[in-house]
């Protein structure tokens, strides 16, 4: 399950109006500062609970202590934060906090990938119910924030702060008070049109499905370019035994079988064809124009341009000391059975 970055976001301005040192929280993750400030991005949830957990203890015993729940405040300052992009502007333009919440399961997909099913709905004038497969004795943390986040949706609407009870998977909001819609019969003076508020809405949250959608490709594509990585620095290592063996051949055969050998020289070949569907990747997203900070900064992490300069000769190198290596096992293989002979 993946949690939205608009979390991060809100947690780091918060902290960022306080005036707090950030760095503590910006090392505790891998996920670069530009990625979890962008409120399109997602990132694991567990990776997310453990993010929130270092903000807290560092809550507690900075100088300046919070007190009462860190992320009820901070899920209650949405509205103030403005760290949820263009979510921000959609709720803004909503007439009633039950219709920001007629479809619950499109709010939690802004903030919950893949949208979790939701069971047992319930509406009512001044409120919703419904269970989710999505635990609070799970992710205390991350749902405390998303509780406090639903209590803050009047809010945007010049509403009264609502009340959010979020017990195992069953979650309940209720509005102090019957809302009136920004609609009345009352004449605000510039009315608009409801009709043209819905295609606004529906504009910006496709637009926002939009951003989140390339962020979770990139994000796919970015755990692919790590992997390579991964896969590149096995090479050199498996490179470095080969070369190891051949440099002394007579003390380290006895170790080795020519089927060690054969597996060897069939994952250099693999790594050399994952290089080849690397830039193959790579190459598309320069096609297509589509390099944006994410790909730059997996770029950037794997050192490509070294990368790229340097495979072609780790790959023929190690192939050529693995054919010696082979060459000399064979000959010391030959040479001990005319002893044995």
């Amino acid at each position: 399950m993946l949690l939205s970055c608009k979390i991060t976001n809100s947690v780091l301005t918060y902290f960022d109006q306080k005036g707090e040192d950030l760095s503590y929280l910006l090392e505790s993750t891998t996920l670069p500062e530009e990625f979890l400030r962008d409120s399109s991005y997602w990132m694991n949830a567990g990776e997310m609970e453990s993010f929130l957990a270092v903000a807290l203890a560092r809550s507690q015993r900075g100088e300046q202590s919070v007190d009462g729940n860190l992320f009820e405040l901070i899920g209650h300052a949405g509205p103030e934060l403005r760290a949820w992009g263009v979510l921000d502007s959609v709720l803004r333009m909503m007439p009633r906090p039950q219709e920001i919440l007629a479809q619950p399961e499109r709010f939690l997909s802004y903030f919950i990938s893949p949208a979790p099913p939701i069971d047992n709905l319930v509406h009512s004038e001044t409120g919703v119910a419904f269970d989710l497969p999505v635990s609070a004795d799970q992710y205390p943390l991350a749902t405390s924030y998303l509780r406090a986040a639903f209590e803050s949706l009047p809010l945007y609407v010049g509403q009264a702060q609502g009340v959010c009870s979020w017990q195992g998977i069953h979650l309940k909001i209720n509005w102090v008070t019957e809302q009136k819609s920004i609609f009345a019969d009352a004449d605000p003076g510039r009315q608009i049109s409801p009709e043209l508020l819905r295609s606004i809405v529906i504009s910006l949250e496709k637009h926002q499905r939009e951003l989140e959608e390339k962020n979770r490709e990139l994000q796919a594509r970015n755990e692919q370019l790590l992997k390579t990585q991964s896969e590149m620095e096995k090479v050199v290592t498996e490179s470095l035994t080969i070369e190891s063996f051949a440099n002394n051949p007579v003390r380290n055969l006895d170790f080795i079988d020519e089927s060690s050998l054969n597996i060897l020289g069939s994952n250099i070949s693999k790594l050399s064809d994952y290089m080849v569907r690397a830039q193959q990747l790579i190459t598309m997203l320069v096609a297509q124009e589509r390099m944006n900070p994410a790909i730059k900064e997996a770029m950037r992490r794997v050192d490509w341009e070294k990368v790229k300069s340097q495979f072609p000769n780790t790959v023929k190198e190690s192939r050529e000391i693995l054919e010696n290596t082979k060459t000399k096992f064979a000959e010391e293989h030959q040479e001990k059975s005319h002893v044995r002979n």
